[in-house]
């Protein structure tokens, strides 16, 4: 228990971290990105492979190969038939009483269907008869326009053709099931099932409880008479004493079957029959941070069982959780997982407690077991929110006295009870949730705090809350009244006084209203739990010299809203990015990104994706990403070379070949295209274009100025056209000194042999490595001084590729970051200190050269003057600059910055929809719901009194 309490309190504290923040990312309802089909095997827990083929009106008629009479059991023959829809997916073919789904339904593999005949005439337009393998006869009234029923025939027929491959799993799989061997053994079932199929724990290491005081007996030959009327596992018909049967508790050696039978699991099961052992096959041997993190958990799962005391039960755990982190490596492990897969063995073989345990993390808990707990986190919100509805004196008593209610309920969500209270009891309470879903999670909870709610409303802390809870729960085998004269109420146990105020008093409490409290509360959680685990990811990242930590927070905001993201669901921030996304990407940052439409394999966009990727498995993760940036954002000139040199040095030895010296002069062109193209200024030509309109202002000072102030004119002509074809010419003599130079340095890829050969040979004259026939290279510290001995290229490596990269640009910037020449002259003289310190220097130069006479001293004072004017960014006094300039001087980048997106209002309509929810949950207390009859039996003296008290 102490390994649960310090996830409790982990798990709190996460809780609470994540509260605390403000993200503004709205998610979207997660039934809402469901589609019809899937929203419909949702419903029946089918596969979201499933599609509906087609539906129709029927009435059914069931007749058991073991028992005569049509819908027996507790009907008369008079009864009429159950009438509802009827339902065809590609492999299943469902039914569903039109009044009530537990009055009568079905869900039969295709498989099962061993025989399909249509009936003969009859005071019914059309019927089909049905045999299944488990000697059930089901015969299909089809109600309706005629057409529309042979239709529907036509297509079960066709379904059925297409499932014929599918029957070879049937015999394998029945072999596996107990209920099978159960007949079988009884010499009911013409199977012939030799052992024992594999089971729980508790066959070795015994079940929980009493199984006299269980009557566990007498609940297997109930369930053995409901086998042979109704059916068994894929082929079982659910009628009101199914429920019922469940609701008194489960036979232990067929607790797992039953489990998997009620949540779906057993269907996958079928379909995928020896995944599981392959999945430990493949990879067999393998490491992971999963694998690490199940081997510090093993030891800790349920230890107060003897199973978990021994080899055998700690290796079945262990290939349990293995093999579902290989299955679902989004996920991998997360703790409590452990907790319950270690209650499933014990009921359960391996393969059904693997196959329960994917449909628990997919279907029925989603996000209980993740890395955020986005799940659970979720359902405290709800379940604080029902608190607050169903029992205010109780929810204003909490909030008076500051006590966290999540503190103690949110161990009962995350480990379904198993580790609140006895394991008897709370696989009782399990056996329902297989069944009717997550809201019986909050039924029972509800009925807990009202079952105590006296008590609780003496305490004033979270201690004294929770101590009356665990007192409660080790006293749910003691008499619930044990002072009442009657001696049936004295026989009622807490546990069964529990079930009954959970399920009769809380019937309101159905999914429908869980689901409107979720969307009330889904954003906010998403919210702030997208913000914890941004800034976990953020803290973990390795340490980036060249990002600070503000810029790693815009780019993780822009990572995800490029990749295409797993979902918060999975709350690890471990999605990935697609090279299509990483184009995107950096378009979005990169000045010299032109085009997102790169093909090509060896285009250096692919060659930086390829490079970053470590794991080669064609997805970057966001620390691959921030590590690459890294890179191409850094300072040092030396260290700024050596990483593109290294992007072409694929073979590891320090050496480029001819072809990566061809493929680096091409990707230079790519990445100067905005310089070479005119669209962007270098540093040089900056520098230029402040020489040139230096001059020009000059040249006016000394005509009409009077040789103290510098006036800034509004506008400067220059030389547009020079300024530009200068720099183009530039960036395109740079490529092409790049590969002279680059092959004139080169070094003989075999130097020793060609030193011999041009001692040998005296009339070769050339240097051997200039020879297109013989391999040269290009080293680290040669392919440096060649990019250092053109000042273009120093430059992009210093500066410009830096400068152009801006990881810091806003997600919702609408900069246009590549911006004509000709237009950025209206800017120039946007640095207006700059250009008067030129024309200052060229003044006092002139005046230098005209008092050529003065004393030394006078001439150290003006170079003192000019230098002390030039490092000053601070003084101003020497530029006069009217107001009227201001917009001149600032420019259009500066206007830029100042024009934030407007979003003003964007959450009007999300306050509404919460409150119009809030409403909906309201009016949703007053509806009853449809399982608001299905109340919990107690144990007593004979499982048939059981029923009888239910009803």
């Amino acid at each position: 228990m102490a390994f649960f309490e310090s996830l409790k309190d982990r798990a709190i504290n996460t809780f609470h971290n994540v509260i605390s923040d403000n993200s503004t990312n709205n998610r979207k309802n997660t039934a809402a990105e469901l589609s019809k089909d899937q929203l419909f095997c949702q419903q029946y827990n089918l596969s979201y492979d499933e599609i509906l083929i087609g539906d129709s009106s029927a009435e059914i008629k069931v007749i058991s190969g073991y028992s005569h009479d049509a819908y027996n059991n507790n009907s008369s023959l008079n009864d009429p038939f159950p009438q509802g829809r009827l339902y065809l997916t590609p492999h299943f073919l469902i039914f569903r009483d039109a009044t009530d789904r537990k009055n009568f339904s079905f869900t039969l593999h295709l498989s099962t269907i061993k025989k399909v005949e249509k009936v003969p005439s009859s005071g019914y337009g059309f019927a089909l008869n049905l045999l299944t393998y488990s000697k059930l006869t089901i015969t299909l009234f089809l109600v309706g326009i005629r057409s529309d029923s042979e239709r529907f025939a036509q297509n079960l027929t066709i379904c059925l053709k297409k499932n014929l491959p599918e029957i070879g799993k049937l015999q394998p799989f029945i072999q596996t099931c107990y209920s099978e061997y159960l007949l079988s053994k009884n010499n009911i079932s013409t199977e012939q099932i030799e052992h024992m199929p594999p089971g729980g724990l508790g066959l070795v290491f015994k079940f929980p409880g009493n199984a006299r005081e269980a009557k566990d007996k007498t609940k297997l030959k109930m369930w053995f008479d409901l086998f042979r009327v109704d059916g068994r596992n894929l082929s079982l018909i659910k009628r009101p004493i199914f429920y019922k049967l469940i609701r008194v508790g489960l036979p232990n050696r067929l607790r797992g079957e039953i489990w998997e039978l009620t949540c779906g699991s057993m269907y996958l099961r079928l379909e995928n029959q020896g995944e599981y052992l392959k999945l430990l096959e493949d990879h067999k041997d393998k490491k992971s941070f999963a694998i690490e993190e199940i081997e510090k958990d093993l030891n800790r799962s349920l230890p107060e069982y003897a199973a978990y005391q021994s080899p055998e039960g700690i290796e079945r755990l262990r290939r349990v959780l293995t093999a579902y982190s290989w299955k679902n490596p989004e996920v991998g492990y997360c703790q409590a997982m452990n907790i319950v897969v270690a209650a499933l063995l014990i009921y359960a073989s391996e393969e059904q407690a693997f196959w329960i345990l994917n449909v628990l993390c997919d279907r029925i808990v989603p996000g209980y077991y993740s890395k955020t707990m986005y799940g659970t986190l979720l359902d405290q919100k709800v379940f604080e929110s029902l608190v607050q509805n169903t029992m205010p004196m109780l929810w204003e008593h909490i909030t008076k006295n500051d006590i966290q209610l999540s503190v103690v309920s949110l161990p009962w969500f995350l480990s379904l009870y198993l580790s609140s209270m006895p394991l008897v009891f709370a696989f009782r309470i399990l056996d329902i949730f297989f069944m009717q879903g997550p809201k019986t999670l909050f039924q029972v909870a509800l009925a807990i705090l009202k079952q105590n709610g006296e008590e609780l409303l003496q305490t004033e802390d979270d201690g004294t809350f929770i101590s009356i809870i665990k007192d409660y729960f080790h006293t749910l085998d003691q008499s619930a009244h044990p002072n009442s004269p009657d001696s049936k109420f004295r026989n009622i146990t807490k546990f069964q006084d529990l079930l009954v105020t959970a399920f009769k008093e809380f019937s309101i409490v159905n999914d429908e209203m869980i689901n409107t409290h979720r969307n009330k509360h889904r954003d906010s959680i998403y919210q702030n739990i997208s913000s914890f685990v941004k800034r976990t990811e953020i803290r973990n990242l390795p340490k980036t010299n060249n990002i600070s930590s503000d810029v790693l927070d815009i780019l993780y905001d822009r990572f995800y809203s490029e990749v295409e993201v797993s979902n918060i669901t999975q709350g690890s921030g471990s999605s990935f990015m697609d090279y299509k996304s990483f184009l995107k990407f950096m378009s979005e940052i990169c000045d010299w990104v032109q085009s997102v439409e790169v093909q090509n394999d060896k285009h250096f966009l692919r060659r930086l994706f390829d490079s970053w990727d470590t794991e080669k498995q064609g997805f970057l993760s966001f620390g691959d990403l921030v590590a690459g940036l890294n890179k191409l954002a850094e300072s040092d000139l030396m260290q700024s070379i050596a990483n593109f040199f290294y992007l072409y040095d694929t073979k590891n030895n320090g050496k480029l070949d001819s072809e990566a010296i061809l493929q680096i002069s091409e990707d230079l062109l790519y990445i100067t295209s905005p310089w070479k193209e005119g669209l962007l200024l270098d540093e040089i030509t900056r520098t230029n274009i402040e020489n040139e309109v230096a001059d020009e202002v000059f040249k006016n000072q000394i005509a009409n100025g009077d040789g103290l102030t510098i006036d800034l004119p509004k506008h400067v002509d220059v030389n547009r056209e020079k300024i530009e074809q200068q720099q183009i010419e530039r960036y395109l003599r740079a490529a092409s000194t790049f590969i002279q130079r680059a092959f004139e340095y080169a070094q003989p890829e075999e130097p020793e042999i060609l030193i011999k050969d041009l001692a040998i040979d005296e009339k070769i004259t050339h240097n051997a490595a200039l020879n297109p026939n013989t391999p040269v290279f290009l080293n680290l510290p040669t392919f440096r001084m060649v990019i250092l001995a053109d000042e273009t290229y120093e430059l992009l490596f210093s500066n410009t590729l830096r400068e152009s990269t801006h990881l810091d640009r806003p997600l919702d910037s609408k900069i246009n970051p590549i911006r004509n020449l000709r237009d950025m002259f209206d800017g120039l003289l946007a640095d207006g200190r700059k250009v008067a310190t030129k024309v200052r220097m060229r003044m006092d130069s002139k005046a230098s050269n005209t008092n050529n006479g003065s004393s030394n001293a006078s001439m150290k004072s003006s170079k003192s003057k000019v230098e002390e004017d030039e490092e000053r960014d601070d003084d101003f006094g020497i530029i006069s600059i009217d107001e009227k300039d201001k917009d001149l001087l600032l420019g259009t980048e500066a206007q830029a910055l100042i024009d934030p997106i407007k979003n003003e209002g964007a959450n009007s309509k999300e306050l509404e929809r919460f409150h119009k929810a809030e409403d909906q949950s309201r009016s949703h207390l007053h509806k009853q719901d449809e399982d608001g009859d299905a109340a919990a039996v107690a144990d007593s003296s004979t499982i048939e009194n059981l029923i009888e008290f239910e009803q």
